[in-house]
């Protein structure tokens, strides 16, 4: 066993935790839309605005005009889920770096080092003549408003750039999603393109059929489905406690464990043999009780940035969790992250206190029902 100062992570079940989103898939409204917006002030669901002077437009099935759902003046979609959804110009072909961005006030504001589940579902409007390579989600603590309707020069949290503006998935709903790991006090949310028109590459579909004037020189995209979800929670006080080697005989829920003979290649995430002796009996003791799931925690030694280290222990945790899959787990009963070096268990810069820091923890929590 280890005595160490260890930050806490409390689980949250993403089903049941709550969307800090309000109106997150778009369903209720001030008033119901009749038409585009030709004003901010026309952008009718509750919660959401105009994140500058641009003109974002809602879509509703209680709508009888050009802003019906699943038939407006921007295509034909049904929404990813419920009866509206949200819409906004992500290109144009002005030279004018025209944009707009949907903007939210969360319901609660993140707390520092806490993960988040982020994600959208986005959708190329079937009257848009171009497609375009990227979409951005930005989290701030601070309110934004921009009184001009151009692109904002600020860096997204969660950013989506294709190698190809054109792709298989273009003209369905797609999903941007990132695990967030906050710094502590975002409560804003905005969503669009924050790239200018030079860095955003874009495909003219050529035989796609545009009755719409004002999206033959543009790219609108459908947006629905915004959620930030808890995933773990930091607990505020660091307390000593002690870390247990993993022993299958001595096993409580909730409680994390180090494994012990889990190593890698050398600044690699490929397991080595030995290491699949030790996961064996893992996925033994979940095969005996299936009202278990299990959570795996990735941590690496001081040595590197923190970007690279993080990428590498979420790529070794992964891969744990890719081997426990392919001995009979079912892949829904494992999850995986990746921490970096942001948690060490001994500190110093010896090679004693790497090896210690070097390590993947487990964690057995009860299924949701």
């Amino acid at each position: 066993m280890r005595l160490s100062f260890l930050i806490f992570l409390l689980p949250i079940s993403i089903a049941g935790a709550q969307n800090l989103v309000p109106n997150g898939g778009f369903e209720t409204y001030r008033a119901c839309p009749g038409d585009y917006s030709q004003d901010p002030a026309e952008f009718y669901p509750t919660s959401w605005s105009s994140a500058s002077a641009g003109t974002p437009d809602y879509f509703n099935a209680c709508s009888n005009g050009e802003a019906d759902v699943p038939h407006n003046w921007a295509g034909a979609t049904d929404p990813y889920e419920g009866a509206g959804y949200a819409g906004i110009y992500m290109w144009m072909a002005n030279g004018q770096n025209y944009r707009e961005y949907l903007h939210v006030q969360l319901t609660d504001s993140l707390r520092k080092d806490s993960l988040y589940h982020v994600e959208f579902f986005y959708k190329l409007s079937s009257y848009s003549k171009y497609a375009i390579d990227r979409i951005g989600l930005l989290l701030t603590d601070s309110v934004f408003r921009s009184k001009h309707d151009r692109v904002l020069k600020v860096r997204p949290t969660l950013s989506i750039v294709k190698d190809s503006a054109l792709t298989p998935e273009t003209g369905l709903w797609e999903e941007a999603q990132i695990l967030y790991k906050a710094k502590g006090g975002e409560k804003f949310l905005l969503i669009g393109n924050f790239y200018d028109d030079q860095s955003t590459r874009r495909y003219k579909i050529q035989f796609r059929p545009t009755p719409q004037p004002m999206l033959t020189q543009s790219s609108y995209y459908y947006i629905d489905d915004v959620r930030v979800v808890p995933k773990y929670i930091r607990d505020q006080q660091r307390l000593a406690q002690i870390v247990p080697q993993f022993e299958v005989e001595e096993i409580k829920t909730n409680t994390n464990y180090v494994l012990n003979n889990i190593n890698f290649q050398f600044n690699s995430y490929r397991l080595i043999p030995p290491s699949f002796t030790e996961l064996d009996k893992v996925a033994d003791y979940l095969l005996r009780h299936p009202e278990l799931q299990v959570q795996l925690f990735g941590h690496t030694d001081d040595q590197g940035t923190q970007a690279y280290n993080l990428k590498l222990s979420q790529a070794r945790a992964k891969n744990v969790a890719e081997y426990l899959t392919t001995v009979g787990i079912p892949r829904e009963r494992v999850d995986y992250f990746g921490f970096g070096k942001s948690i060490p268990l001994k500190e110093g810069t010896s090679e004693e206190a790497r090896a210690v820091n070097r390590r993947v923890e487990i964690r057995f929590v009860s299924r949701d029902r």
